[in-house]
């Protein structure tokens, strides 16, 4: 049997290994207040855990208005210095999490076009 190559996992606690492009995609849309995060995981490279994409959902409004759901979206390809963030405005509505899974695949898939997909902006080691 071949070894896990990603891991994925949301805030609930739920896990799948090497899972399909649906079932992440379903992973991503099942989020909610409760659970508000997901993260997909290479498990086959190394330093362990410096490999990772993340989605957290990010409720903006208050109580007077209309709230949106923006989406932070990071990943990291390696050390401190190749962790980026970049933030889908709910403004996209649904369109929004089809652009999460978008760039979820180019990640995946080691997409050169990855950089261009997203404003991304580096997070520094504190975070």
């Amino acid at each position: 049997m071949a070894a896990t190559t990603l891991r994925a996992s949301d805030a609930s606690g739920r896990t799948l290994d090497d899972p399909t492009d649906t079932e992440v995609h379903d992973l991503f849309a099942d989020l909610n207040a409760r659970w508000p995060f997901a993260i997909v995981e290479r498990l086959d490279r190394e330093p362990s855990g410096e490999f990772f994409f993340q989605i957290h959902l990010d409720y903006v409004g208050d109580h007077d208005e209309a709230i949106d759901v923006d989406y932070d979206v990071e990943f990291r390809d390696g050390g401190p210095d190749r962790h980026f963030r970049a933030r889908i405005s709910g403004a996209h509505g649904f369109a929004g999490m089809d652009l999460v899974h978008t760039v979820y695949r180019a990640w995946q898939s080691d997409d050169p076009r990855l950089p261009e997909l997203l404003p991304w902006q580096p997070l520094d080691s504190d975070g």
